[in-house]
C-alpha cells in the first residue's frame, strides 16, 4: 500500500503543477506553445502514475480469492474424504496431490503439493494422511 500512496502523492504534485501552469498561461506569463508542451508532459506523467497506482491496488487483492478457495476446499476435505462421491474425491486428490498420485495396494498414495503439504503439519488434517492413502482414518 505504501507504493500506491506514493503514486497518489506524485499525482497530487502533478495536479498542482498543472494548475500552476494553467494560471501562468492565463496570466500571460508563458506563451501558448510552452503551455501546450508542458501540459502534454504533465498529463502523460499523470496518466502513467494513475495506471501504476491502479495496477498496485488491483494486485494487492489478487491473492485473496485463490486463498479463500483454498481455505474452503481444505475445510471440506475431511467431509469429502469420509462421505464424498468418487468424483469429489478424485477432484480433491488432483488438487491436493497434483499428478503425483500412485496406486499402491489398491489405494491412492502420494506426496501433497504446496500449499496442501502445510495441512499435514497440523493436527486438523481433515482425515488426510501423507502415505496412508485417501481413505479416512479409523480410530
Amino acid at each position: 500500500m505504501l507504493m500506491a500512496d506514493q503514486k497518489r502523492a506524485e499525482i497530487g504534485k502533478i495536479n498542482l503543477r498543472l494548475q500552476t501552469l494553467l494560471d501562468s498561461f492565463l496570466d500571460g506569463i508563458i506563451d501558448r506553445e510552452t503551455y501546450v508542451a508542458e501540459k502534454s508532459k504533465g498529463m502523460s506523467q499523470k496518466k502513467s502514475l494513475e495506471e501504476q497506482s491502479s495496477a498496485l491496488l488491483k494486485g494487492r487483492a489478487d491473492w485473496l480469492e485463490p486463498f479463500q478457495n483454498w481455505i474452503l476446499t481444505a475445510k471440506d476435505a475431511g467431509e469429502i474424504a469420509i462421505s464424498g462421491s468418487l468424483q469429489e474425491k478424485r477432484v480433491l486428490a488432483q488438487k491436493v496431490f497434483g499428478s503425483n498420485l500412485v496406486l499402491d495396494c489398491k489405494k491412492a498414495r502420494g506426496s501433497c503439493v504446496k500449499p496442501w503439504s502445510l495441512l499435514l503439519e497440523t493436527s486438523q488434517t481433515g482425515g488426510m494422511v501423507p502415505r496412508s492413502g485417501l481413505e479416512p482414518e479409523t480410530n
